[in-house]
């Protein structure tokens, strides 16, 4: 009887230890994946934010009150890995610092097609391929062309929008730069006014193995 009961008992506690070793070896395994996407991560971070608390916070975007754009992150290159989204802010303020409301400010894409080893040279000038990785975006073909996109979150003389970007699983790693500018269209002219613009690297990094 005594002999049972040990046995018994050393089941018991074989089963205990199975099971705790089961409980370690899944929370090494999570803590493992977990550092390994940190190391491998994107440096240059999406920017997670509602549209409430993007207008909430859209006067500190700025660096001061006479920079007329801006764009978050201000980096200005970002880094995307492939079967993954991206958002990025785009922003600006009125030419003559009147209040503004959704669309009186614009904004406007452009391919850069002079820049060497890009995405562009190297989908065989396949503009399309780019373009469609900004969803609900148009593009200008040039800078004589007025294709603009609204900005729509909008305060007292500023206006902002988030903006995605998803690259499709499979997309070979290049980089691409896009040109932008911010145009005014708050007094109702028939031609939009230029506001300012720069350019942002989108690189496209290999997918995430986590």
């Amino acid at each position: 009887m005594g002999k049972r009961t040990k046995n018994k008992r050393a089941a018991i506690e074989m089963s205990m230890g199975t099971i705790i070793t089961i409980i370690l070896a899944v929370v090494f395994l999570i803590l493992g994946l977990t550092f390994v996407k940190s190391i491998f991560g994107v440096a240059s971070s999406s920017i997670q934010i509602t549209d409430d608390k993007l207008k909430a916070q859209l006067s500190t975007l700025f660096a001061d009150e006479n920079q007329p754009t801006f764009i978050k992150p201000e980096e200005g290159v970002f880094k995307v890995r492939a079967a993954s989204d991206f958002y990025f802010v785009i922003g600006g303020r009125s030419k003559n610092g009147n209040d503004v409301q959704r669309g009186d400010l614009q904004y406007r894409f452009i391919l850069d097609k002079n820049a060497p080893n890009s995405c562009l040279s190297k989908f065989n000038n396949n503009e399309a391929r780019i373009k469609a990785w900004f969803p609900g975006v148009k593009f200008a073909a040039d800078e004589n062309e007025e294709v603009l996109n609204p900005l729509t979150i909008y305060q007292g003389d500023m206006s902002s929008s988030r903006i995605q970007i998803s690259i499709p699983s499979g997309t070979p790693l290049c980089s691409q730069i896009i040109l932008y500018d911010v145009f005014d269209k708050s007094d109702n002219s028939t031609s939009a006014v230029p506001v300012g613009g720069s350019s942002f690297t989108v690189q496209v990094l290999r997918r995430s193995i986590v």
